[in-house]
C-alpha cells in the first residue's frame, strides 16, 4: 500500500478537484464538437493520468465501455511511445479495436502534460465518431477491414506540428470529413484544457508530481471495492445467456459466466463461451473486461467515483478465439450486440449471491442503433446516428425505467435534431402499452418510433437491435418484457438486424423491447396497477390476466371483490 501523503480533508479536496478537471475537459469536448454523437448523445469518455500512466480520475459523464478500456489504452500508448521520448505538443491517437474500446468509431486521443520540461501526467479522451470509413454500419460484415480505417498507435501531433498526412488520409476515407476532423480537433482542444489544469493544480498546491496523490486515490478506491466484495457471500455462481441470433452456420451463440467470489476478490471465467463468429458482434478483451467490472461495481459499490482502483480486485479469464476475445481480424463493429449480454450473464450469476442488489434483464441490450446516410435534395450529404432504447429491468424496490439508454450511459437523440440534421421526419414516438414485463415491480416500457425518408433520393438505414423473438426475462417470478420489431412501411417484421434502402416516402418502423419484471406480478399493489392503466402503461386485459386486478367499467376504479377472487384463484 502507498503511504498516505495527504490528510483526509486535503485528500478529498484534491480528489474532487481532479474529477472537476475531468468534467471541464468533458464540457470543452461537448462545446467544441461538430457531430451530434458527441455534442448531444454524449458518447465519449475522459480520463486523467499521472506520469506513470495510472488513471486516478474520470469525468462524471462516461460510457462504461470506453472508460473501462482507458486504464489499458494509456499503457499501450506508453509502450509504443515511452514517457522519456515525449515532448510538449505531442498528441497520440489510435482507434485500433484491439487497443481501444473494441471498434473503429471510438477514437482515443492522448496528450502529455508538461510542467516546464517535466512530464507530469496525461489527459486522454475517447469519442465515438459518426463515421470512420468502410461499409456504413453493415450488420453482415465478416472482418474488421470492412468496418473502416484503422489507425495504429501513432502521433497526430509531434512537438506541436500536425501530422498533415494523417489528417488528409482520415478526411479522404470518411463521408463527413468536416464533422470527423472537427471532432478530432475538439478532442485535441479538450485535452489541452486538461493538461493545463493539471499543471495549474500542481502549481497551486505545490505538488512536485501526481504520483503520491494518484497512489492514495487508487489504494483508497481499491480498498473500498474490496470491502464491498467481502460483504458478498463466498462461492461460485454460474449463469449462461444464449443470444437469439445464431451464428452464420445456425449454431447458438452462448455467453457462459462463472463468477467466483473469494474474500475480497472476484474472478469471472468465460470458459465455455462460443468461439468468435463471422458477424460484426465479437468483443475484444478490453471491452469485455470493461463490461465485466461494470455490473460488479453497479451491484456492489455504485457510489464511489470510478478509476483504475475499481478494476484491481476483479480478474477475468476469457479463452482466446472466443467471441469475447477474438483473434484479429474478426469483425467487431457491433460488439454491443454481444458484450451487453455480459452484463446480463454477470447479473444473473450475482443474483444467486446478492439477489436484492441485482436488476432484472433489460430490453436495452443488445443496444439498438440506427445509422442513416444519404443526401439532401441540394446534394449535401448526411450521416445520422440515432440513439433510442426500450425499457430497463425492474429492481427489488422499484419499477424499471422506460426508454433509457442502458448500460452505455449515452443520451437519446432528440427528434428535433434528427429532423434538422437529415431529410427525415419522425412520424411517431410513443410508449408501448404492455411492453414492460409484469412483476411486483414492472419492467420499463419500450417505445415505437417511425421515421420517414422525405428526401427525393434513397437513404441507407442500418438498424441494429435484438429481443425480436423473446423478451427480456424477468427475475424472481417476474415476467418477460415485450419483444422488438423492425419493419419497412407496413411490411412484415424483418426479424433481425438489417440494412435497408428507404426510397422517398418509405418509413422504417421500430418497436423497442421492454424490461423484465421483478417479483410475482400478483403481489403488485392494485393501486399501482390502476395507475398504470390510467397512464396507458398497462391495458385492462393485461391488468386482469397478468396482475389479477379487475377494474370496473371505464377503468377508473378497482373492483376489490373480483380482484381478491382473481388473486386467490390464480387468475381463473
Amino acid at each position: 500500500m502507498t503511504a498516505a501523503p495527504f490528510d483526509p480533508i486535503t485528500f478529498q479536496v484534491l480528489w474532487s478537484r481532479l474529477i472537476s478537471i475531468a468534467d471541464e475537459v468533458s464540457a470543452t469536448l461537448v462545446k467544441t464538437a461538430f457531430s451530434h454523437v458527441v455534442r448531444d448523445n454524449h458518447d465519449y469518455s475522459i480520463g486523467l493520468y499521472d506520469a506513470e500512466g495510472r488513471m486516478p480520475a474520470q469525468s462524471t459523464q462516461c460510457t462504461p465501455g470506453q472508460i473501462g478500456a482507458m486504464p489499458k489504452v494509456m499503457k499501450d500508448f506508453l509502450e509504443r511511445y515511452p514517457a522519456d521520448t515525449l515532448v510538449p505538443g505531442d498528441v497520440l491517437i489510435t482507434n485500433d479495436p484491439w487497443f481501444g474500446s473494441g471498434h473503429t468509431p471510438d477514437v482515443f486521443v492522448a496528450a502529455p502534460a508538461f510542467r516546464g520540461t517535466q512530464l507530469v501526467g496525461f489527459a486522454v479522451n475517447s469519442a465515438h465518431h459518426i463515421d470512420f470509413g468502410g461499409r456504413l454500419s453493415a450488420p453482415d460484415a465478416r472482418d474488421v477491414y470492412e468496418e473502416g480505417l484503422i489507425i495504429p498507435i501513432m502521433k497526430l501531433y509531434a512537438a506541436g506540428q500536425p501530422n498533415a498526412d494523417l489528417f488528409d488520409m482520415i478526411a479522404r476515407n470518411v463521408r463527413m470529413p468536416d464533422k470527423v476532423i472537427g471532432d478530432l480537433r475538439a478532442q485535441i482542444a479538450a485535452n489541452w484544457v486538461g493538461t493545463r489544469r493539471l499543471v495549474e493544480l500542481m502549481d497551486e498546491r505545490g505538488l512536485e508530481d501526481l504520483s503520491g496523490l494518484t497512489g492514495q486515490i487508487l489504494d483508497h478506491t481499491e480498498a473500498a471495492m474490496r470491502a464491498a466484495i467481502a460483504e458478498a457471500p463466498d462461492g461460485v455462481y454460474r449463469h449462461e445467456v444464449t443470444l437469439e441470433r445464431p451464428d452464420p452456420d445456425g449454431k447458438p451463440i452462448r455467453i457462459v459466466a462463472k463468477v467466483e467470489i473469494a474474500g475480497d476478490e472476484v474472478h469471472v471465467d468465460f470458459t465455455g463461451t462460443t468461439d468468435q463468429v463471422a458477424l460484426p458482434i465479437n468483443a475484444v478483451t478490453n471491452i469485455t473486461y470493461a463490461y465485466t467490472v461494470f455490473p460488479i461495481k453497479c451491484a456492489l459499490h455504485p457510489h464511489i467515483p470510478a478509476n483504475e482502483g475499481c478494476f484491481r480486485p476483479v480478474r477475468m479469464t476469457v479463452p482466446e478465439g472466443t467471441c469475447l476475445n477474438p483473434r484479429y481480424p474478426a469483425a467487431v463493429r457491433f460488439r454491443t450486440s454481444l458484450v451487453y449480454y455480459v452484463v446480463e450473464a454477470i447479473f444473473g450469476a450475482l443474483a444467486q449471491a446478492i439477489p436484492g442488489k441485482v436488476m432484472a434483464p433489460s430490453g436495452t441490450y443488445p443496444l439498438w442503433l440506427v445509422n442513416l446516410a444519404g443526401q439532401f435534395d441540394d446534394g449535401a450529404r448526411f450521416v445520422m446516428h440515432f440513439n433510442a432504447q426500450g425499457g430497463t429491468g425492474a429492481r427489488r424496490d422499484r419499477d424499471g425505467v422506460s426508454t433509457l439508454v442502458f448500460p452505455p450511459n449515452v443520451a437519446s437523440t432528440p427528434v428535433e435534431l434528427l429532423e434538422v440534421e437529415a431529410p427525415l421526419l419522425c412520424e411517431r414516438k410513443a410508449l408501448l402499452s404492455d411492453s414492460g414485463g409484469p412483476g411486483r415491480h414492472r419492467g420499463g416500457l419500450g417505445q415505437e418510433i417511425v421515421i420517414r425518408n422525405v428526401s427525393s433520393t434513397p437513404v441507407v438505414a442500418s438498424v441494429i437491435g435484438g429481443r425480436f423473438h423473446e423478451g427480456a426475462p424477468g427475475l424472481e417470478a417476474g415476467a418477460p418484457g415485450g419483444t422488438g420489431v423492425i419493419a419497412v412501411n407496413d411490411g412484415a417484421p424483418l426479424g433481425q438486424s438489417s440494412q435497408v434502402m428507404l426510397a422517398h416516402g418509405d418509413r422504417i418502423r421500430m418497436r423497442f423491447p421492454g424490461g423484465g419484471g421483478f417479483g410475482d406480478p400478483r403481489q403488485r399493489a392494485p393501486d399501482a396497477v390502476l395507475a398504470d392503466v390510467r397512464r396507458g402503461f398497462v391495458s385492462l386485459e393485461r391488468a386482469r390476466d397478468d396482475y389479477g386486478v379487475a377494474l370496473r367499467p371505464g377503468g377508473r376504479e378497482i373492483d376489490l371483490a373480483e380482484t381478491a377472487r382473481l388473486r386467490r384463484s390464480g387468475g381463473n
